[in-house]
């Protein structure tokens, strides 16, 4: 699994294999929530033919349903914990190259 876009304090975009995940922060003022979720195809083949732009729309039409109190896009798909393990793991090894 790599990190293969990420947009500071906003998101990042994980590929491991065919999959791709997506990492965002929900500043909702006293907190922030972070959400973990699986790609769909469609969205996959999106990042494919229109590359950031794609994700920064999608990033932005979640957290705007999550400013209108529905996470039920979000809750439908979220990674799986051993996924969202990983996840963690590339991203403390990236946070730590970025330090050097």
């Amino acid at each position: 699994m790599n990190i293969i876009e990420h947009e500071p304090h906003f998101w990042e975009l994980y590929q491991d294999f065919e999959h791709y995940y997506l990492s965002i922060a929900v500043d909702m003022s006293s907190v922030v929530s972070c959400w973990d979720l699986v790609l769909t195809q469609d969205e996959i083949l999106a990042y494919e033919h229109r590359g950031r732009e794609s994700i920064q729309t999608l990033a932005k039409s979640m957290v705007a349903l999550a400013y209108r109190g529905d996470f039920t896009e979000m809750e439908s798909r979220l990674a799986k914990p051993y996924e969202r393990q990983a996840m963690q793991v590339v991203f403390k090894a990236w946070q730590d190259s970025q330090k050097s």
